[in-house]
């Protein structure tokens, strides 16, 4: 399995607007970051998840041949304003795609982007929607998949496991039926927006991850949706040899 950190960002991405950096030095290229996206390739399919503001820039800039499906953790704009290419890029790649959402995120990709619901937008033919379990087992284009949900602010944004491989997106706490679909890891992929600094504001920090990982104790951990008060080189010296920091185009093998 070959994972690709499309985005290693958070929602405001890394400058925010106006070239501003917060934390990370300017001289750094790995705190250059995009929105949080991820690409999986496995059994000849290729798997996105969650497709930003970025999406088209992410797809060329990776030479990404091709998308059999998408998997929408939650409807917050940083993770879903690139669904509207999504019909172009069906009819791109000469196939339809399959959209996967969560009820509670498909009723708001319906009221965000209502035109691909109700036939004005024709391409739109392209699209498959789908509506994932909260908790369980599911395939899409013949290859297994795990997904559960996390709390995040007020939502439940769904999380996805591929083997011995997990992305958990946006997040605030870990709940035991998390926990559960996080055992015998190779690879955790996980959202740290505050890094080094915690703060009640529905997002992971290092703290909190180093206490679920002492738990379900992953070979790797990953962090990732990273916002600008995360520095990589400040962060990296904090992390042991289980854990790395990640950048846009960042290759994981699986």
């Amino acid at each position: 399995m070959k994972v690709t950190v499309l985005g290693s960002g958070s929602a405001y991405g890394c400058p925010m607007v106006f070239n501003k950096w917060r934390n990370a030095n300017p001289s750094n290229p790995k705190n250059i970051r995009s929105r949080a996206s991820v690409l999986i390739e496995t059994q000849g399919k290729y798997f996105l998840i969650d497709a930003g503001p970025e999406f088209r820039q992410q797809i060329n800039d990776n030479n990404i041949p091709d998308i059999n499906a998408v998997f929408i953790t939650h409807g917050h704009y940083d993770h879903i304003a690139g669904i509207p290419e999504l019909p172009r890029a069906s009819k791109n790649i000469g196939h339809p795609i399959e959209i996967w959402a969560s009820q509670e995120t498909m009723n708001e990709l319906k009221s965000t982007f209502y035109y691909l619901f109700n036939g004005e937008e024709p391409e739109g033919v392209g699209l498959q929607w789908k509506i994932l379990p909260n908790d369980g087992v599911f395939e899409s284009c013949g290859v297994r998949f795990e997904t559960f949900q996390v709390p995040h602010h007020s939502l439940r944004c769904s999380a996805f496991r591929c083997e011995d491989f997990a992305y958990v997106a946006d997040w605030q706490d870990l709940p035991e039926q998390a926990l559960g679909h996080l055992q015998d890891l190779d690879v955790l992929l996980i959202e740290c927006n505050n890094g080094l600094y915690p703060e009640v504001n529905g997002h992971g920090d290092l703290e909190k991850i180093k206490h679920f990982t002492s738990i379900i104790k992953p070979q790797k951990t990953i962090l990732t949706h990273l916002s600008a008060r995360v520095d990589f080189e400040e962060t990296k010296k904090e992390l042991s040899t289980s854990f790395e920091l990640a950048f846009d185009g960042m290759i994981v093998n699986v």
